[in-house]
């Protein structure tokens, strides 16, 4: 199950992406050899790069924490699905488990409250 918003999610890409950064940047600048520094970033990438591809943290799920909801623009789901949700075209799961786009519908006359 998806516990991890979309703006969630691209907070742990842009982390994962300059723990990925910083050392390579490092690296080519100063033309020096990989430290241990170097692989203690690239390895600390891994993580909140998973967690933003996957939609889920299993941390968030120890203590029962989500991010997303089921609010119109802030739904738990994939990442096509967030982003249907995100520009407003309010999709709808067919079931409680299955929040991908290819397994909703889309609501337009949807009610609010």
């Amino acid at each position: 199950m998806h516990n991890i918003s979309l703006s969630d999610r691209g907070i742990r890409w842009v982390a994962s992406a300059t723990l990925l950064a910083a050392p390579a940047f490092d690296l080519v600048v100063s033309g020096g050899s990989f430290t241990w520094w170097h692989g203690i970033a690239m390895l600390l990438s891994t993580y909140p790069g998973l967690t933003a591809f996957l939609g889920w943290d299993p941390v968030y799920t120890l203590v029962d924490y989500k991010t997303c909801d089921l609010s119109e623009r802030n739904q738990c789901g994939t990442l096509p699905y967030q982003l249907d949700a995100a520009i407003g075209n309010h999709p709808i799961p067919r079931n409680e488990y299955d929040h991908s786009l290819a397994g909703s519908r889309h609501g337009a006359t949807r009610k609010k409250g």
